[in-house]
């Protein structure tokens, strides 16, 4: 009878230290290059760090670079946007830009000269255009009269740039 008690406390004992088997889970990586395959098992808490981790590092900003706004989306917020008149004249003397104006006006109604005092000059800018290209055939057209007109960078009414 002793040696079965004894057997049997031997065997109980060897249980309670035995190891038990705790939830894990299965990683499968996959190598590019080689194609192999790798399998890690990892006990829940291990893994449960591993997230942790992760998230902690990896929920940083990442940089997403702006998108190029059309003029139509600009002009949805804005009422005046970057964009391109045609100067057609500048001067020091208002009387002498404020006749150039008034010729411009007669000469080409359908376009507004608008008098800038941009210190210490005057000029004469022409039109509203987003783009230098859609500028062009205007500013083509406007320097048979006026050789010394070019695009200039200006801010724009949206309703009326082309």
């Amino acid at each position: 009878m002793r040696k079965y008690l004894f057997l049997v406390l031997i065997s109980f004992g060897i249980i309670s230290f035995a190891q038990t088997l705790e939830q894990s889970s299965t990683w499968i990586l996959n190598d590019s290059i080689s194609g192999g395959k790798l399998v890690i098992d990892l006990d829940n808490r291990l893994e449960q760090l591993l997230k942790s981790k992760e998230q902690a590092v990896c929920k940083k900003n990442v940089y997403v670079p702006p998108v190029k706004l059309s003029p139509a989306d600009k002009c949805a917020t804005q009422q005046k946007i970057m964009g391109y008149k045609i100067q057609i004249f500048y001067t020091k003397d208002r009387e002498t830009a404020n006749k150039v104006r008034n010729d411009f006006a007669k000469q080409y109604p359908n376009l507004t000269p608008e008098l800038i005092y941009a210190s210490p000059d005057w000029r004469i800018l022409v039109g509203d255009y987003f783009t230098r290209q859609s500028a062009s055939s205007d500013l083509r057209r406007i320097q048979r009269s006026y050789p010394g007109a070019f695009a200039v960078q200006w801010r724009v009414w949206c309703r009326k740039a082309i």
